[in-house]
């Protein structure tokens, strides 16, 4: 007998400071991923590695301005599995257009931002 499929979660943009606040101290890094295309929803371009902040939405939005977003929180160091514990992922969307800093970004990948 197959499993039901689990429906899609879906988060507010707000969301990612309340899992912040409800994991704590246990956050150790932010991983922030971007959805290139909307036509093309498959593909994510990796933003980078950050320190967990109180306004983590804010400093999402003022360095790489709006589209949909996956962050990952990630915990301590797993030596036996040689990599970090994996804790929480929000995925959520900010309105606006994409900043410089991102169209840079996408442009050295040879990608084409969709506003």
């Amino acid at each position: 007998m197959d499993a039901p499929s689990k429906a899609p979660r879906h988060f507010s943009p707000q969301d990612i400071d309340a899992a912040i606040a409800y994991h704590g101290r246990r956050v150790r890094r932010v991983q922030i991923w971007r959805r290139v295309d909307h036509s093309r929803p498959v593909i994510w371009m990796h933003l980078g590695r950050y320190g967990p902040s109180r306004d983590q939405l804010r400093r999402i939005h003022r360095h790489f301005g709006g589209g949909h977003y996956r962050v990952k929180l990630l915990g301590p160091w797993l030596p036996s599995a040689r990599r970090e514990a994996f804790i929480q992922q929000v995925s959520f969307t900010i309105t606006g257009p994409p900043t410089q800093v991102t169209l840079r970004r996408m442009a050295n990948r040879g990608l084409r931002a969709t506003v």
